[in-house]
């Protein structure tokens, strides 16, 4: 076996390819880790009575669609504690999401130039206009010019919140009618302390987890970066499956064969090769993740490197047990490439499959890097339960894969 495992590492270390796939994906994985991008992930755990401030105007509100609510984004120019109220007592109703971006320049036709490209590149049920005018309008009754509806949808919730907002406003036009135009503001507050307060406790289900918007974002960038790391593992497997195939029309495995090596030492031979690939890649890939600090990738480094080092021995065997069943370099390549592929959109790497059927689902829970997903979230909110369902997930795989590729070899082989 010693002999085996050093020819095939010395074959590979010749090959450009090898190292091509060995030092780029890293690389390009690490790129991704460093992104400063927000909004990547899908906010599902927002605060539903809280309301959700903007940095600029031009930040989406899709994104904290995903708990099903009416979603209503809101340009404050009023910057008021009436505004302040108003907007409050939407959110505190339970039945609209308020996303609330501060923008004391903007005016009524900004607004409306903002609605041409929000209305398309954007998803919301309304949006909501405060204007400088704002408190003095409210107090009247009489809203001109302080306030603007912008309905974006055809949802037929945009009814409840017409009757959510006319509601509210009488609240401060009674309020100005009883303690006066300048006092409405501290009237409505004092009425509030007085009101019981809701205490709201949330609990993750059987089956999910709490993430802050912090951490689906980070989860997100872990899932492209294991897209690519996992590009190189599957190619990183294929180059040593080139190994197999080569040897077997050179009858090098004949020969090798006749010094008494059974096809299941054989196999497991190339099986270390392809263990030493992903210790390879791993280590590339903890060189570069020096560059990232702990607190931007939302784990432990070295349980990162630990989850991508199993990730990489799943799929190099994955990749070498193709290459052993189809016996031709263009196939293993087609196959390694689908693998890859396939795997990825069916894991949710690239997007959340939490909406989808039961069947797409089921499919997904056979996919290696779902599994990892669901330890990157464990690692997140330091749930040690992770390490062993990793060495579960990772001791799976690999006996379905040596068990298949040494069955592989000796029907590849004719062996009885």
């Amino acid at each position: 076996m010693k002999a085996i495992i050093k020819t095939t590492c010395k074959i590979l270390f010749r090959n450009p390819g090898f190292w091509f796939f060995l030092l780029i994906t890293p690389v390009l994985s690490t790129a991704v880790l460093r992104l400063r991008q927000k909004n990547l992930g899908a906010y599902e755990v927002t605060n539903s009575y809280e309301l959700v401030e903007l940095d600029a105007a031009e930040d989406k509100v899709a994104y904290f669609g995903g708990k099903g609510k009416y979603v209503i984004k809101v340009y404050d120019a009023a910057g008021s504690e009436l505004s302040e109220y108003l907007l409050n007592k939407l959110t505190e109703s339970g039945a609209f999401l308020v996303c609330r971006v501060k923008v004391p320049e903007m005016t009524a036709e900004d607004a409306d130039a903002r609605m041409e490209i929000d209305g398309y590149d954007d998803r919301m049920g309304s949006a909501l206009y405060l204007g400088n005018a704002f408190d003095k309008e409210a107090v009247t009754g009489d809203l001109q010019t302080g306030m603007k509806v912008y309905t974006l949808s055809e949802d037929e919730r945009k009814g409840m919140f017409d009757n959510e907002l006319r509601m509210i406003l009488g609240q401060i036009r009674n309020a100005a009618e009883t303690a006066g135009a300048e006092n409405a503001a501290s009237y409505l507050a004092e009425v509030g302390k007085r009101l019981p307060t809701m205490k709201v406790v949330s609990v993750a289900g059987k089956n999910s987890r709490n993430l802050t918007n912090e951490q689906l974002d980070q989860k997100a960038l872990m899932g492209y970066a294991f897209a690519i790391l996992t590009l190189g593992f599957v190619f990183g497997g294929i180059f040593v499956a080139h190994t197999v195939i080569t040897e077997q029309k050179d009858m090098v495995l004949t020969r090798i064969r006749l010094s008494d090596t059974t096809s299941r030492e054989y196999f497991a031979a190339k099986f270390v090769c392809g263990g030493i690939v992903s210790v390879m890649l791993t280590s590339v890939m903890g060189v570069c993740s020096s560059l990232i600090s702990t607190e931007k990738l939302g784990m432990n480094r070295v349980s990162l490197l630990a989850m991508i080092f199993l990730l990489g021995l799943i799929f190099c065997s994955m990749s070498l047990l193709f290459g052993v069943l189809l016996g031709n370099i263009f196939s293993a390549n087609v196959a390694a490439f689908t693998l890859w592929s396939m795997s990825s959109l069916l894991s949710g790497l690239y997007f959340p499959l939490d909406s989808s059927t039961k069947a797409v689902k089921t499919i997904s829970s056979l996919m290696p890097q779902k599994w990892f997903m669901d330890a990157t979230e464990m690692l997140m909110i330091r749930d040690n339960k992770v390490y062993f369902m990793l060495i579960c997930v990772t001791i799976a795989y690999m006996v379905i894969t040596i068990s298949l590729g040494s069955v592989g070899i000796k029907f590849r082989n004719g062996d009885e």
